[in-house]
């Protein structure tokens, strides 16, 4: 009988931990694909997070952007140009700061964050909607759970 409940437990870990990487796998999968769309323009994770690290006026500096998103100059760079292209944002470079940058959202720009805000918002009361049916146990279980996905994320980069 006691061996039955170890296989079952070995088994109920392979079924968390596949599902685990079957939702890793899809964000991965998602930087790679659009998952926002606005009057016909399709946004990429980078372009949105980029979108928001600009809104915040966190940095203009694309090596403090880089740094503040984790990723590249370059990728930064090409992310700007990106949006730039897409009639998201203008920018020029300060002239009297050498590497700073004068990041402005066009009015379309500015409507494609305000829409990415309200979506991103009713997923939030959907998630939180869902929330609710859980006992306070259960969303401790959860938490610790998302720490230690987490603190693996950050071993890994």
């Amino acid at each position: 009988m006691y061996t039955y409940y170890i296989l079952i437990m070995k088994t109920t870990n392979d079924m968390v931990v596949a599902q685990l990487q079957r939702v890793v796998n899809r964000i991965l999968f998602l930087k790679k694909k659009s998952f926002f769309e606005f009057k016909g323009v399709a946004f990429y994770p980078s372009e949105i997070h980029l979108m928001l690290l600009i809104e915040e006026e966190i940095a203009t500096n694309a090596t403090r952007m880089a740094e503040q998103l984790g990723v590249t100059k370059g990728a930064v760079s090409q992310t700007l140009a990106r949006l730039e292209k897409k009639s998201v944002l203008k920018k020029r470079k300060d002239p009297y700061k050498k590497n700073e940058l004068t990041l402005k959202f066009t009015p379309f720009g500015a409507k494609a964050l305000e829409h990415y805000r309200e979506r991103a918002q009713e997923l939030a009361e959907k998630h939180d909607r869902y929330l609710t049916g859980f006992s306070s146990g259960e969303k401790a279980v959860i938490q610790r759970f998302l720490v230690e996905v987490e603190r693996v994320f950050d071993e890994m980069s």
